[in-house]
């Protein structure tokens, strides 16, 4: 037995390793969250309308509120989302919804320790507009629709929430002994009051370890983190992949200092790092960052040593984030066409270091339509389309 557990020991370990080295660096204190009115956080969200503005909320018995913060842990807000009972918030996710280019706030009421209740529900709401340098402001929600659902197999008490960016499906993640991921592919429909309609999800895996307490896809659906209280696993897949396929995968592990009840985990809005939060008064904001060697790494197992991705979300109103990576560094032009060829913004004009960039478009002021953007790195060059519609 003492045998068994050295080598299951040893293989963590160096599983691990080889993840800390390649991807993600060593955790940095990003300041204390300022609120008095957080005192147990179960989510943590990257706004992708607000840069550098992050949610959370409180687990169960607290209000049916969430709260808005800066990277540095400033209160920003208290929004109260009408007609959405608090029983047992678990997490928050950010993602796309009906409405193109808009970004959603998606929380599920999923906990369930007992194993008493057949439905769980998720409520969604648009992102509000907030500022990472605004005083505390008191706001309520009146638009939040919910979507209920049951498990296949039977009750289950979960704290995971993830939304798929660029296939719009919903999965939540198990706490148990065998940890099971549940899908809920889209289109599925969101209710502005309570219905009768009952969704059922479906399991497309069977996890090799327990009690799931958070996790994330990143914005662009490449990568995806999932949280113990002591560890938390990473998975990377290709364009070919779906998410079940990458969950498959050999389990790696990513940096992670164990927090005094941390439940929460998400992606940074632009990729790079990921934010982890714990329960308590005051806790402690952490940012893990990507590394450099990480960017390198990637490019290096790229047969396209430069890459421009395709924007997300597409089609966008107003605002699209523009991803673009360089071996080496160079000088980058990044300009925005319209159809005519007729030059409409110019995102970046400078010398840029090799690695990983994100650039938002903001295109408020430009009509709705079909729209190119060019980047021109060295002898680098590519073109892609986006679709802006108001």
């Amino acid at each position: 037995m003492k045998r068994l557990l050295f080598a299951h020991l040893l293989i963590s370990f160096f599983i691990y390793n080889s993840a800390l080295s390649q991807e993600f660096g060593d955790r940095v204190d990003m300041g204390i969250i300022e609120s008095n009115d957080i005192v147990e956080a179960s989510g943590i969200a990257a706004s992708r309308k607000n840069p550098g503005v992050l949610w959370t909320h409180n687990d169960s018995g607290g209000k049916n509120r969430v709260f808005a913060f800066n990277s540095q842990g400033k209160h920003l807000g208290n929004f109260i989302i009408a007609l959405t009972p608090n029983r047992d918030w678990e997490d928050i996710a950010i993602g796309p919804g009906p409405i193109p280019g808009e970004h959603y706030i998606y929380i599920a009421d999923i906990g369930d320790n007992d194993i008493e209740y057949d439905v769980k529900l998720i409520y969604r709401f648009p992102e509000p507009r907030v500022s990472a340098d605004q005083d505390p402001i008191d706001s309520v929600i009146y638009n939040a629709e919910r979507l209920s659902f049951q498990y296949p197999d039977g009750s289950r008490n979960a704290e995971t929430l993830m939304i798929d960016s660029l296939s719009l499906d919903i999965f939540i993640v198990s706490k148990e002994t065998n940890t099971k991921v549940y899908k809920l592919a889209w289109p599925y429909t969101f209710y502005p009051v309570p219905t009768t309609h009952v969704d059922t999800l479906e399991v497309i895996a069977t996890l090799p370890f327990s009690t799931a307490v958070g996790g994330d896809i990143s914005p662009d659906g490449k990568e995806i983190l999932i949280k113990k209280s002591n560890v938390i696993y990473y998975w990377k897949k290709t364009d070919a992949q779906t998410i079940e396929e990458i969950l498959g995968n050999n389990l790696a592990a990513v940096p992670y200092i164990k927090e005094p009840q941390g439940e929460a985990v998400c992606w940074a809005a632009d990729l790079s790092g990921y934010y982890t939060l714990s329960e308590g008064l005051h806790p402690h904001l952490y940012f893990y960052p990507r590394t450099y060697n990480s960017a390198i790494l990637q490019m290096e197992n790229n047969p396209h040593n430069f890459k421009l991705n395709k924007n997300y979300p597409n089609p966008f109103n107003p605002t699209t984030t523009i991803n673009f990576q360089l071996q080496q560094s160079e000088y980058v032009e990044l300009k925005i066409y319209n159809m005519l060829g007729k030059e409409v913004a110019i995102l970046v004009n400078e010398y840029k270091n090799a690695g990983f960039h994100s650039i938002r478009f903001n295109a408020d002021k430009l009509p709705s339509g079909m729209y190119l953007y060019r980047i021109q790195a060295g002898e680098f060059s590519d073109v892609k389309k986006m679709l802006f519609l108001k």
